[in-house]
C-alpha cells in the first residue's frame, strides 16, 4: 500500500514561523494568574490526566515539558509495547531519527538527515549515543542494551555544551533501570513468527539499609527475515548494577553489562529489487549471483570467472562487548558532584555481504573516559552546571574488502584522545522569565599507523629488473603470497573547538513554556585508508530552535511545538574513493554545505483515562547548497546520478550533488497512534492499541541512483493486551508493519556493477508476549 503525501500546506519555513506564532498565541490566552482559561482546575488537581516524564537531557532532573530543549523521550513501558529491541528499531517511534544497520554490527545513526555512514571501524557516529551517561564510541555500541529501561532520551540538533565527542546532529541517552529497596522480580516471554523467541527478566534485591542489586537480563534468537538466513538476531545481554548510599551525602552506583550478539548478520538485496513480489527472497537466491557471474564473465572476456566473487550463506557476526562505570554523586550543601569513569571494551569479528562483496573484519576497542560535574542543586535564581571530561581509545582492526577485480586490505593502529571543558548557566531574570548560556572546549588528538593493502602497481616501462624487484621497492612490504602492496599508514589530526549554546525561555502560563535556543556542535576530523593525504576535516552544525509546550484542558491535551533552522557545513562523507598508492577504498571527505529547516508538532490527547491519542506530525527540508566529492573510476563509469568532471591524471570524477536533497530526509513523516482500554467486569482489562506511521518518499544513498529512492509508504500496528486485575500479568498479541512493506533503511553501490544494494526494515511480525512481577 502506498500513500502519495501532498506537498500543500507546509511548504516553507514561512509555515513552521505560522506554527508557532499560533501555539504563542494560544499559550498567551490565559488569565490573570497564568493559569490556562480552559485548564483552571489544573493547579488544585496536577495528578489528573496526562503523567509526568523526567528526563535528563541537561545532565540534572527536569519535567520533560519544562525543559527548554528539543527532546523526544519514550518511556520502558512504551518501548517493550513497541517490541524496542535493537536500536534500528527506534525509528518507528520518533520521526526525527533514522536508524539501520550497515554490515558488520553496525549502526547507521541520522537526526534530521545529518549522520553519517557507518562503513568501517575509521567510522564515528555524528549522534552521540549514552549508556547512562558513558559515550559509546563504536557503531556497535548501542545493540543488545534495549531491555529492562527507564526510557530513552533522543536530543534533536547539536548538543556542543554539556555531552561528550561528536554530538553533530545530536544524543541518545539510553537509560537503565535503577536499583531500589523493595524486593521484586519481573520478565516477559516473547515468541513470534520468523521463530522467535525473546525473553527478558530483572531482580532487584534490597542487600542492606542503603544497599541494593539489580540483575537483569535478555536472551533473543529469531530466524532472519531474508530467505537464507540473514537480518537474523541471535543475542544475549546481561546488566548488573550495585546502588550503594554511603551516607546521606554520598551515592555510588556501580554499573556493568555484557553484550553477545551473533547469527548471519545483514545482507543487502539488488535494488530495484530482483524480485518486486518476494523483496526478502535473499541475495543467495534472487538471482544476484547470477548477475555476479555474468559480470565478472564479461570483465574478463570470458576468463576467470571468479573476478567478481559471490554473495554467499556463510556471512556472520560476533561481537562481544562489556563495560564497567560507576556514578558516583556528592552533597557539598547546595552543589552536587558527580563523578563517572567508565572502561569499555568492544571485541568485534564479521563478514557481510551488504555491499555486493564479502567484508571481513576484526575490531578491537578499549576506551576509557571520565567525566567530573558541579551542578546547583538549590533554588536560587542562578542554576549552573561546570564539568570536566577525558576520553581515550585504542583502536586496532584487520579489513578485507574483496571485489573481485580489487581489494583493499586495512590494518591500522589508530589513538584517539580528547579533553573537554564545559559549563552552563541559567538565570531566572524573573519568576517566568530565564536565560541560559553556555559553552565548552574540546581538544582532540588522533594518530595513525599499520599497513594498507591493493593490488599491485603497474611495473614502469623499462624498469631495469625483474617486476618483483619493483614490487620490493614499491611497496611496504610486498606480500607475494597474497600478491598484495602495502603501504605504510601514518598521521597525526589535532583538532580543537569552541562549541556554544544561548538561549531564552518564558513561563507563558502553569504548563506553557515558550523558548528559543541557539546552539553549535562539531564532529573531530580524522583518517581513512590511505597513503597521505589521508585526513579530512571537522564538520560543524549550527542550529536555531524555536519551540512551545504546553498542557491544556484540565491537562488532558498535550501540543508541543518545534521550529529549527539548521546550518550544516564541511559534511563527513564517506564512500568508495580513489586511495594512494593507487586503487580504491572506503575514504571520507568534507562535501559541502546544507540548510535544514522544518517543523515539527506533537499532540497527546487523553479526554478519558481509557483512551489516548497521540501523534507526532514532521516536516522536513533538507537540500545541499553545495556537495562535491570524489569518486573512483577504477572499475568503469561513475556510479552517481550527480553531474561528473574528470580529474586530471587521476582514475577519478569530481561529483557535484549541489541542489540535491539530504539523504535518509523525508519531506513529511507523521506517526499517530490510538490506545482504547475495555475495563472488564473482573477486575482485568483489555488494552486496544492502534497505529500507523506514514513517511513522503526519500533517498537512502548520496548517489541518487534509481534503487536508492524508498517511495512514500504507510507502515501500521497493532496489539491487543490483556491485564490482569492487579497488573501482575499480561498477555498480548501484536503485529507489526500490517502492510508488509518493504522499506529500505540504507544502501551501498556496488562499485564494479554500479548497482546499488539496499538494507531492509522488517517485514510483517506478529507474535504473543507475556509478562510478569511481583
Amino acid at each position: 500500500m502506498s500513500i502519495q503525501i501532498s506537498r500543500t500546506g507546509l511548504n516553507s519555513s514561512c509555515a513552521a514561523i505560522a506554527i508557532f506564532m499560533a501555539s504563542l498565541s494560544i499559550a498567551q490566552a490565559q488569565d490573570a494568574s497564568g493559569t490556562p482559561m480552559a485548564a483552571s482546575a489544573d493547579a488544585a488537581e496536577p495528578e489528573a490526566g496526562l503523567s509526568e516524564i523526567v528526563v535528563t537531557a541537561e545532565r540534572r532532573s527536569e519535567n520533560l515539558q519544562k525543559t527548554a530543549l528539543a527532546v523526544s523521550a519514550v518511556d520502558g513501558a512504551a518501548l517493550q509495547a513497541a517490541n524496542i529491541s535493537q536500536p534500528q528499531d527506534l525509528s518507528k517511534l520518533i520521526p526525527a531519527l533514522k536508524l539501520s544497520s550497515s554490515g558488520g554490527n553496525g549502526t547507521q545513526v541520522t537526526i534530521r538527515g545529518v549522520g553519517n555512514f557507518a562503513g568501517n571501524a575509521y567510522s564515528e557516529p555524528a549522534v552521540a549515543i549514552n549508556l547512562d551517561g558513558v559515550y559509546l564510541a563504536r557503531s556497535g555500541g548501542p545493540n543488545g542494551l534495549f531491555y529492562d529501561l527507564e526510557r530513552v532520551e533522543v536530543l534533536k540538533g547539536p548538543q556542543g555544551t554539556l555531552y561528550g565527542r561528536n554530538a553533530t546532529a545530536g544524543a541518545i541517552n539510553v537509560i537503565a533501570r535503577k536499583p531500589t529497596d523493595t524486593l521484586s522480580a519481573e520478565g516477559a516471554f516473547t515468541v513470534g513468527n520468523y521463530d522467535l523467541v525473546r525473553g527478558e527478566a530483572a531482580v532487584n534485591v534490597p542487600l542492606a539499609e542503603g544497599a541494593a542489586l539489580r540483575v537483569a537480563g535478555i536472551f533473543v534468537r529469531r530466524d532472519g527475515y531474508m530467505s537464507d538466513g540473514y537480518n537474523d538476531d541471535r543475542s544475549e545481554s546481561i546488566r548488573a548494577q550495585l546502588q550503594l548510599d554511603m551516607t546521606d551525602r554520598l551515592s555510588v552506583l556501580l554499573s556493568g553489562d555484557y553484550v553477545h550478539v551473533g547469527g548471519n548478520g545483514t545482507a543487502g538485496v539488488f535494488a530495484p529489487f530482483l524480485n518486486p513480489d518476494d523483496p526478502y527472497l535473499g541475495p543467495t537466491r534472487d538471482g544476484t549471483n547470477a548477475i555476479l557471474t555474468e559480470a565478472s564473465l564479461a570483465i574478463s572476456r570470458g576468463g576467470n570467472p571468479n573476478l567478481l566473487p559471490k554473495v554467499r550463506d556463510d556471512g556472520f557476526v560476533d561481537m562481544d562487548n562489556w563495560g564497567v562505570s560507576a556514578t558516583i554523586s556528592y552533597d557539598l550543601d547546595g552543589v552536587d558532584l558527580t563523578v563517572i569513569p567508565a572502561y569499555r571494551r568492544s571485541d568485534n569479528s564479521y563478514l557481510h555481504y551488504a555491499a555486493g562483496f564479502p567484508i571481513t573484519a576484526s575490531e578491537l576497542s578499549k576506551a576509557t573516559s571520565v567525566e567530573v560535574r558541579l551542578g546547583s542543586s538549590d533554588a536560587s535564581p542562578i542554576k549552573w552546571l561546570v564539568g570536566g571530561y577525558y576520553f581515550d581509545e585504542a583502536l586496532n582492526f584487520d579489513l578485507f574488502a574483496n571485489q573481485g577485480v580489487a581489494f583493499n586490505r586495512t590494518v591500522p593502529d589508530l589513538k584517539t584522545r580528547s579533553y573537554a571543558a564545559f559549563g552552563q548557566l541559567t538565570y531566572s531574570m524573573t519568576d517566568t522569565f530565564r536565560v541560559t548560556a553556555g559553552g565548552r572546549y574540546t581538544n582532540e588528538r588522533k594518530t595513525q599507523s599499520g599497513v594498507n593493502g591493493g593490488p599491485l602497481p603497474p611495473v614502469p616501462a623499462g624498469f631495469p629488473g625483474p617486476a618483483v624487484a619493483f614490487y620490493n621497492l614499491a611497496c611496504a612490504p610486498y606480500d607475494a603470497a597474497a600478491s598484495t602492496c602495502f603501504g605504510a599508514l601514518d598521521g597525526v589530526v589535532r583538532d580543537s573547538k569552541v562549541t556554544w549554546k544561548a538561549g531564552v525561555e518564558y513561563d507563558a502560563g502553569d504548563r506553557s513554556l515558550l523558548y528559543a535556543n541557539v546552539a553549535t556542535g562539531f564532529k573531530a576530523g580524522g583518517f581513512y585508508a590511505s597513503l597521505t593525504p589521508n585526513t579530512f576535516k571537522p564538520e560543524t552544525l549550527t542550529a536555531y530552535t524555536v519551540g512551545s509546550k504546553n498542557r491544556f484542558l484540565d491537562n488532558t491535551l498535550q501540543l508541543n511545538l518545534e521550529a529549527f533552522y539548521w546550518v550544516y557545513k564541511d559534511k563527513q562523507i564517506t564512500h568508495l574513493g580513489p586511495i594512494l598508492p593507487g586503487g580504491f577504498g572506503l575514504i571520507t571527505e568534507n562535501a559541502g554545505k546544507a540548510d535544514i529547516y522544518g517543523a515539527e508538532i506533537e499532540l497527546l490527547w487523553q479526554p478519558v483515562a481509557s483512551d489516548r491519542f497521540s501523534a507526532n506530525l514532521q516536516y522536513l527540508n533538507s537540500k545541499y547548497s553545495d556537495f562535491t566529492y570524489r569518486q573512483s573510476t577504477a572499475t568503469g563509469v561513475p556510479n552517481t546520478a550527480c553531474v561528473t568532471t574528470p580529474i586530471a591524471g587521476a582514475q577519478a570524477v569530481q561529483v557535484d550533488c549541489s541542489g540535491r536533497v539530504a539523504s535518509l530526509s523525508p519531506k513529511w513523516t507523521l506517526n499517530a497512534n490510538y490506545v482504547h482500554i475495555f475495563e472488564l467486569g473482573d477486575g482485568s482489562s483489555v488494552d486496544a492499541q492502534m497505529g500507523t506511521q506514514i513517511q513522503s518518499g526519500y533517498w537512502v544513498g548520496e548517489e541518487y541512483l534509481a534503487g536508492q529512492f524508498q517511495k512514500a509508504s504507510m507502515v501500521s500496528n497493532a496489539s491487543l493486551t490483556w491485564h490482569v486485575s492487579n497488573d501482575r500479568f499480561s498477555l498480548a498479541a501484536f503485529v507489526d508493519n500490517i502492510e508488509d512493506r518493504a522499506i529500505k533503511a540504507a544502501s551501498f553501490v556496488q562499485p564494479v556493477l554500479g548497482a546499488s544494494f539496499a538494507l531492509l526494515r522488517a517485514p510483517r511480525t506478529f507474535g504473543l508476549r507475556g509478562n510478569f512481577r511481583f
